[in-house]
């Protein structure tokens, strides 16, 4: 959902009247709503609260009675500190209304620090009885509502923007960061400022003035109310159900407009051009076969068949491989490969990282040695000369299989006849960089694979385009991994384990969130808060001197990463000292220990990706963390990764806890912000946005029916750049 753009705006002199001329704001005051990213009347309409406080009924302090939860409306009169015999400070205020005054008390020293004296407020808590006979509101939440002279007159109202119905409340958290990229502290904007000015513009009619882009007979179906009823219903409800009507219909064109871009994108990837058909005969599955070291898991095969399905059509394929940690879809993905290099075409494969890139390349070589297949690899450290003779093979032809990293989207790329895309970690990919790759041949094939399980919600939202294949089985021969959560006096029993292990010829990983750890001595610190791999190194130097220990980060040069990765796969470290640059395409089956460190800083999809380092073989294994979350949120993240094992179900938990924003990041995936939409909430809706999308499409592709007009402009404007839509506009 966004607010109207600045183009039908600019035909509507209400909406795009500039906040700093509304009546009580003026230039310092719009300096502070600039922070919140509110210039216009149009950015206010659809800032929208993030919750709602049910100030419908208020009490006088008169008939207050012992044990009810009340709202009460009073002046702030009087204010004290008292010091109590346990050293505690109590916080006394003397609230006054017509009937009567109450004491409120706090039990934390610094609420003073909000009071406003002589200003009216509302307080929400519950009465207590004091002795001699006294009541007292107990620690009641409360907001003053503005300057002692506006809220003068506003008290004087049975119902205004501040009470006597139920009110919103509103972020007052920066949206604008400073130019070093730090966030200002909190925007010093009273509530009741933006309640009223909130007020005024739907009282002057702001929210009839912007169209309503959701075609009728979708609102009809799904009976929507109205954009302007919805706008007013947002801010200020009459009650908990039509907030949750206007909520419902808001969020269904934040979806219904995404889903409608995906739609449309599609479309367009299917109707671009014909892909060469790439049939899968039994003299080529044959040579396929015979190039893989291991016949396919069930679940693999019955991926590579639907992949070879959509591979034989004359429709580019357009296809989502997800499967777990270690479940083998680089397997699939090779097999794809030469299905496309036995009819002639080229295949190229794109990691995110060098170390995965490589990993790919030494696997595929490795599986191709002696065939006819040409396998090579773009990568940074490269010389000029391997550099030209790359581009040179790659653009007659003599190269088959191109594997590498963002470097194979360079406009020096060229392909002589690009068959097939593959897209490793699609989630560190924007849609951008698959349709430069896209770009490189004759409508290609795209198949992307995501180690990292999406969840059913956001698959639909951002690979609304794919069509999903799943490995939900993982090979034979794998062992167990004992997962577990140390406290600081297991450290001792870690060493020992991690000793034992190294006499066994095992490795141990040992991953760090930080190049250079926080200095603790400089902080004044017994230890530090944050772990560096560089301090970290010399401190497993110190303590382990018969192990041999390596370090591994991305201040690196290539050529120092490719020894130290070598040397680990020759078995001369025991020990390898890492950022998350191991998180995906490092593969050692001697290796059993993954220990993490200050494992609070890694998301439960980073985790669970470390934990895939280990149980490559039929070892038993550990993956042992350190942290020490200071919030509920942290906790719940550790110990929901000690206790799941199952990567759709980490999945699901990580985007429960952290939100569709920072599950992959907004930029990789091209989501827009959604301002009411909730993909773990609004799983239904979303699943009837995107069926009406589907339809609407289907019977108009272009959009270009009168009725959609205003639907095709603002999916352009919402998500045509971060889908690459062309057809539309």
């Amino acid at each position: 959902m966004t607010q109207p753009a600045a183009n039908s705006a600019s035909r509507n002199d209400l909406l795009a009247q500039p906040l700093q001329f509304m009546k009580g704001v003026g230039p310092k005051r719009a300096e502070l709503f600039s922070r919140l990213m509110l210039a216009t009347v149009a950015d206010l309409l659809y800032f929208f609260p993030i919750e709602h406080r049910d100030r419908a009924s208020v009490t006088p302090i008169a008939k207050l009675r012992a044990g009810a939860k009340v709202n009460v409306r009073a002046k702030l009169m009087d204010a004290s500190e008292a010091q109590t015999h346990s050293g505690k400070t109590l916080v006394r205020a003397l609230l006054g209304d017509d009937s009567g005054t109450i004491e409120a008390t706090w039990w934390n020293p610094y609420i003073a620090r909000k009071f406003i004296p002589n200003a009216w407020g509302f307080f929400s808590g519950k009465v207590v009885s004091q002795k001699g006979g006294g009541r007292a509101l107990a620690s009641p939440e409360f907001e003053f509502l503005g300057d002692e002279e506006d809220d003068e007159a506003a008290n004087n109202d049975p119902r205004s923007a501040d009470f006597g119905r139920l009110v919103p409340v509103y972020s007052l958290r920066p949206r604008m960061r400073r130019p070093d990229g730090t966030e200002p502290p909190e925007v010093k904007l009273n509530q009741s400022v933006l309640r009223r000015l909130v007020s005024s513009i739907l009282e002057m009619g702001a929210a009839e003035r912007v169209p309503d882009e959701l075609p009728p007979e979708v609102r009809e179906r799904r009976h929507l109310g109205s954009l302007a009823e919805s706008l007013r219903q947002i801010h200020f409800p009459d009650s908990w159900d039509k907030l949750e009507q206007a909520r419902r219909r808001l969020a269904f064109e934040e979806l219904f407009v995404l889903s409608t871009g995906v739609a449309l994108r599609r479309l367009q990837v299917e109707r671009v051009a014909q892909a060469r058909p790439l049939q899968l005969t039994p003299p080529i599955l044959q040579r396929i076969e015979a190039r893989l070291p291991f016949p396919f898991t069930d679940a693999q095969a019955r991926v590579f068949r639907e992949i070879a399905a959509d591979l034989s059509g004359a429709r580019p394929m357009n296809r989502l491989l997800q499967g777990d940690v270690g479940s083998g879809k680089t397997a699939v993905a090779v097999a794809s490969m030469l299905l496309a290099v036995a009819h002639k075409g080229q295949a190229v494969l794109l990691a995110p990282t060098e170390v995965l890139a490589e990993q790919h390349a030494r696997v595929v070589t490795h599986l191709l040695g002696g065939s006819k297949v040409n396998v090579g690899l773009l990568r940074g450290g490269m010389s000029a000369g391997e550099r030209r003779e790359f581009l040179q093979g790659l653009a007659q032809g003599e190269l088959h299989i191109a594997i590498g990293t963002h470097a194979l989207l360079e406009e020096s790329v060229v392909f002589k006849d690009l068959s097939l895309v593959v897209v490793d970690e699609q989630h560190k990919f924007g849609v951008e960089q698959r349709s430069k790759l896209r770009g490189k041949g004759r409508a290609p094939h795209v198949l992307v694979m995501t180690a990292t399980p999406i969840p059913r919600s956001l698959s639909l939202t951002l690979y609304g385009d794919l069509d999903v294949s799943v490995i939900d089985e993982l090979p034979p021969g794998r062992g167990e991994i004992i997962t577990k959560w140390l406290k600081e006096a297991d450290r001792p029993k870690a060493g020992k384990l991690i000793l034992d292990e190294a006499r066994k010829g095992h490795a141990t990983y040992v991953v760090l969130p930080r190049i250079d750890g926080e200095d603790a001595a400089a902080s004044g610190k017994l230890f530090a808060e944050v772990k560096g791999v560089e301090q970290e190194v010399k401190r497993w130097r110190e303590l382990m001197p018969t192990l041999r220990i390596g370090m591994l980060h991305g201040r690196m040069p290539s050529e120092e990463k490719d020894q130290v990765l070598a040397a680990l796969r020759g078995g001369k470290l025991d020990v390898l000292v890492s950022t998350l640059v191991v998180e995906v395409g490092v593969d050692l089956p001697t290796a059993t220990i993954m220990l993490i460190e200050n494992a609070e800083r890694f998301g439960l999809a980073s985790l669970h990706q470390l934990r895939g380092r280990v149980g490559r073989s039929e070892r038993k294994s550990y993956c042992l963390f350190f942290g020490n979350p200071n919030n509920d949120e942290g906790k719940e993240r550790l110990k929901a990764f000690q206790a799941l094992r199952d990567g759709f179900q980490i999945a699901e938990m990580d985007f429960k806890l952290r939100g569709p924003g920072q599950f992959f990041g907004t930029e990789q995936t091209g989501l827009p912000e959604l301002l009411v939409a909730d993909l773990i909430r609004d799983q239904r809706l979303l699943a009837d946005a995107r069926e009406d999308a589907v339809a609407l499409v289907r019977a108009d592709p272009k959009l270009a029916l009168p009725a959609h007009t205003g639907l095709r402009r603002k999916v352009r404007e919402v998500v045509g750049k971060r889908l690459g839509l062309v057809d539309v506009g």
